[in-house]
């Protein structure tokens, strides 16, 4: 599913709740004009970047939307093979970039190609 349609579904099942609980207070199931429907917005500064270790060296990074794990990275992505990052900067880098497109894009998960990974110089990706 594209963004557009998780957005969609997300907004109409908003909606069939908040028309539930409308004719649960009037007997009428029809939305009024007064009617407002409520939904979350993520605020930006809940998005983190956490980096680890990976069992037999290497790194990886989880991101992290308030205390909920949304994103885990224990491999280079978009690369052939099974790499861990060789450094925590470059776990660092690529979740960060990825964190940053969350915020901007307001994409849950978000694409990383592999000539984004070369002009970050993350080591392992050639």
């Amino acid at each position: 599913m594209t963004t557009k349609q998780i957005a969609l579904v997300a907004l109409l099942a908003t909606g069939v709740v908040a028309c539930k609980e409308n004719k649960g207070h009037s007997g009428d199931s029809k939305l009024k004009s007064t009617d407002t429907i409520s939904t979350t917005v993520m605020p930006e500064g809940d998005i983190t970047v956490v980096p680890f270790q990976v069992d037999g060296g290497g790194w990886g990074f989880d991101i992290k939307i308030g205390p909920k794990t949304r994103i885990h990275q224990d491999l280079i992505p978009v690369i052939l093979g099974r790499k861990s990052f060789a450094t925590k900067e470059d776990a660092l880098k690529v979740g960060e970039n990825m964190a940053e497109k969350m915020r901007t894009q307001h994409t849950a998960f978000p694409d990383i190609t592999r000539r984004e990974l070369l002009e970050m110089h993350i080591a392992g990706v050639e």
